[in-house]
């Protein structure tokens, strides 16, 4: 797809079970409107909405960069006409974990709108996942709970290393948990500055870098379990 062409949306990425869900959607000029489906998150240059349909419900995330100032600020972002968006990002990531057999959304469709090459707007539609995020579960757990989510959670990650992927962006927040008969079950979303690298258990600094930004967030939702529960 060329990117150096005018302000209409292209279709960057589109899974074959898109044309399905497009028969229930909203077109795709207006798939990314503020005004579409239940607030999610709401911030100036981003938004997610969550928009019901016969068939299933999705999430749509879209990214807004407006101004020139902002494309020179935000070239190493990845809006720059050479540059892979961030929702494009996101949807190869998802697609990676899929086909590796790790619990990920299903991503369905990447819309862009740019400018002179420059990405102006990207929307990236993924299927809703149950799961409810880490961040959010965990101060609510009762310890046997908690110590089987984090144990989830730890056994996730180092499969992810493992199979070569260094995420990048490992918050508590971008990982969903499920209720197993086994205990839980773990799903990632959001991944735009992933990497791959070859299989195997080697440490290197993006390994390191993960497990950095995520262990102190295990504790303090360890902490946070204990003043839930305090008496």
């Amino acid at each position: 797809m060329s990117t150096s062409i005018h302000n209409l949306h292209s279709r960057r990425r589109s899974s074959s079970s898109w044309p399905a869900w497009a028969n229930h959607l909203p077109a795709d000029a207006s798939l990314g409107l503020r005004t579409q489906g239940l607030v999610v998150t709401d911030h100036r240059s981003s938004w997610v909405r969550r928009l019901q349909s016969a068939i299933g419900d999705v999430y749509v995330k879209t990214y807004r960069y407006d101004g020139w100032i902002h494309h020179l600020r935000s070239l190493g972002r990845r809006t720059a006409p050479w540059c892979e968006g961030r929702a494009t990002r996101e949807f190869d990531a998802l697609c990676w974990l899929r086909d590796h057999g790790f619990a990920a959304p299903e991503p369905l469709l990447v819309l862009e709108r740019r400018h002179l090459g420059f990405l102006r707007q990207a929307t990236l539609v993924t299927v809703a996942d149950p799961g409810i995020d880490a961040a959010a579960l965990l101060p609510t757990l009762d310890a046997t709970d908690l110590h089987a989510a984090v144990a989830a959670i730890r056994q996730f990650v180092q499969g992810l290393h493992a199979a070569g992927f260094r995420d990048g962006n490992l918050d508590l927040r971008n990982l969903l948990l499920h209720r197993t008969p086994k205990g839980f079950g773990v799903a990632k979303v959001d991944s735009p500055r992933y990497r791959i690298r070859p299989p195997g258990h080697k440490v290197d600094r993006w390994v390191r870098a993960d497990w950095r930004r995520l262990e102190p967030q295990l504790a303090a939702a360890s902490a946070a379990r204990e003043g839930h529960f305090a008496p």
